[in-house]
């Protein structure tokens, strides 16, 4: 039950989905919009897709609809014990170290890529 968690980190798969007209995780960003906060690799990743004429201008409005979260000494030192106890993608890491920092809920369809990491997650696919 989506309902019950009070802020969101979200992956930059569900942009991704959403802006490739996945219902679901269009129903995620919407029902939720107030909640939703993302980090500056979540910015960085959908903005590096390659987009076609003014679309990525449609993209960067998106994005900003959202609070966006830099990179702090807390969460580098968060990435660091996660890669003591798990090998992770330096972005994978950033992403979570971020919601771990922030005790927020990652949302993300591809949870296996943070197996092992003490860290609240959700697949919005599966709560259908």
């Amino acid at each position: 039950m989506i309902e019950k968690y009070s802020k969101f980190l979200v992956d930059s798969n569900i942009f991704i989905y959403h802006l490739n007209g996945e219902k679901v995780a269009t129903k995620f960003l919407e029902a939720n919009i107030d909640k939703i906060y993302i980090s500056r690799i979540t910015y960085i990743e959908v903005l590096s897709f390659n987009f076609e004429n003014n679309e990525e201008n449609n993209v960067i409005e998106l994005l900003n609809l959202f609070r966006v979260i830099d990179t702090s000494d807390d969460i580098a030192m968060q990435c660091i014990k996660n890669r003591r106890v798990k090998k992770i993608k330096l972005a994978d890491n950033i992403i979570a170290s971020t919601a771990m920092v922030y005790d927020y809920t990652l949302v993300t369809r591809n949870t296996k890529d943070f197996n092992g990491l003490e860290l609240k997650i959700i697949n919005p696919f599966l709560q259908e």
